[in-house]
């Protein structure tokens, strides 16, 4: 009796076993190739992941050898495969000096078989891997940079503002995303050396939304507002407005006690990594740069340790050539999320960013120093419920609008 309920129990085990002993099985090998946009990377960590369809169960493997993963005995039937993990690749910013940077990558292949082999020659797969970031979705949507008018005629330029959107279907986080501004000019174009723009942008500014991975989530098709300077504007320029409840600020702590950067404490601030200035951040107010969100792979000490850029360029005038040097920070390309080229069309002259992050421009004046650019933004345009983003903002933007905060 004993005996029969033992072979009774471990029949049960059988029936209630996650895969079905009767099914064949076979290897799955997937090679995975490094993304184009990156030269030299080579893979630091991954991990894929096979879903069966049929059953819902998954299969995992984290170890790489000569860029393959092997899952073994995978029952036959039908999978989505999905990998994600980090490359490391090299980035020329001098004439000798290479310097390692990191990538989020990932690939997904739907419904693939996993077939039968009667000679137990493994499914092989290649997965082409692209560069991703799991804050893609979050947009510039506003860049309110030209400041407004006292009712004196006077320039006031303290209300400038940005506000950040979330374009995709799920909620995002802002922490750990940065704010960047170009150090190179749009109205200014020099053949700076050694050229970084194809896997760089040149930033003369970072700051970075505080959290812990999930402390600022941003709903679908909602807006964050920042502001340079979180107070209400109102009462020192009657024109402007008052941006003392802004989700976040930017704020500095200077080091001249005369140009202070007021903290306004029930509001936000975003964390400074750098900015070229020693007193307190402002946006250019023609708009001769370039503006960026991107979510950095690496700390503060790791980035100010390593991406420093010094660089070279021809100045030329009438009576003098001369070679000039410049310093600033690079951020890779591959950790931008979204990137904005401003400026003043009678003065542009190139974006200074890779075109494909921005193949555009939006503007607020149409020449040097013009009067009728305060109080005007850029403000992205809207198909439905979701913002246009073509990575073309000549074409995502509506230039010399209205300020929102103005209406």
């Amino acid at each position: 009796m004993l005996l029969v309920a033992a072979v009774a129990t471990l029949a049960g085990f059988a029936s209630c076993s996650d895969d079905d002993s009767s099914t064949p099985v076979n290897d799955l090998k997937v090679t995975i190739t490094m993304p184009l946009t990156v030269e030299n990377a080579q893979i630091v960590s991954g991990t894929l992941k096979a879903t069966n369809l049929a059953t819902s169960k998954e299969y995992k493997q984290d170890t790489i050898e000569n860029n393959t993963l092997t899952l073994r005995s995978l029952p036959v039937g039908v999978y989505n495969l999905d990998f994600e993990g980090k490359v490391k690749y090299n980035i020329t910013t001098s004439d000798t000096t290479a310097v390692g940077t990191y990538a989020t990558v990932k690939q997904t292949v739907s419904n693939y078989a996993v077939t039968e082999s009667s000679t137990h020659q493994a499914n092989t797969e290649t997965m082409a891997l692209q560069i991703y970031n799991s804050k893609e979705g979050l947009l510039l949507t506003e860049i309110f940079y030209t400041g407004t008018t006292t009712p004196e005629g006077k320039q006031y330029t303290k209300d400038q503002y940005f506000k950040v959107g979330n374009n995709s279907d799920d909620t995002l986080y802002l922490d750990g995303v940065a704010f960047v501004e170009s150090d190179f000019l749009t109205s200014l174009k020099h053949d700076y050396r050694p050229d970084i723009m194809s896997d760089a942008m040149t930033i003369d500014a970072i700051y970075v939304f505080p959290g812990n991975g999930q402390d600022y989530p941003v709903a679908p098709g909602e807006e964050k507002l920042i502001a340079v300077n979180a107070i209400d504007h109102t009462e020192a320029n009657q024109n402007s407005f008052d941006l003392s409840e802004a989700d976040f600020e930017i704020y500095d702590e200077s080091t001249i006690q005369s140009l202070l950067d007021p903290d306004n404490q029930n509001v936000v601030n975003m964390d400074c990594w750098y900015s070229y200035t020693n007193t307190y951040f402002v946006m250019n107010n023609q708009g001769y740069k370039a503006y960026a969100l991107a979510k950095p792979e690496v700390g503060k000490e790791e980035f100010l340790a390593n991406n420093f850029y010094k660089h070279v360029y021809t100045f030329v005038s009438a009576s003098l050539v001369k070679d000039m040097e410049g310093e600033a920070y690079w951020l890779p390309n591959s950790w931008i999320l979204d990137a904005v080229n401003l400026s003043v069309e009678a003065a542009y002259e190139w974006n200074v960013t890779s075109a494909t992050l921005d193949a555009g421009w939006a503007y607020c004046g149409t020449v040097k120093s013009d009067k009728t650019r305060y109080g005007k933004s850029v403000i992205r345009k809207k198909n439905g419920t979701k913002w246009v983003d073509t990575n073309n903002s000549t074409e995502d933007f509506n230039s010399a609008v209205t300020a929102s905060m103005l209406k």
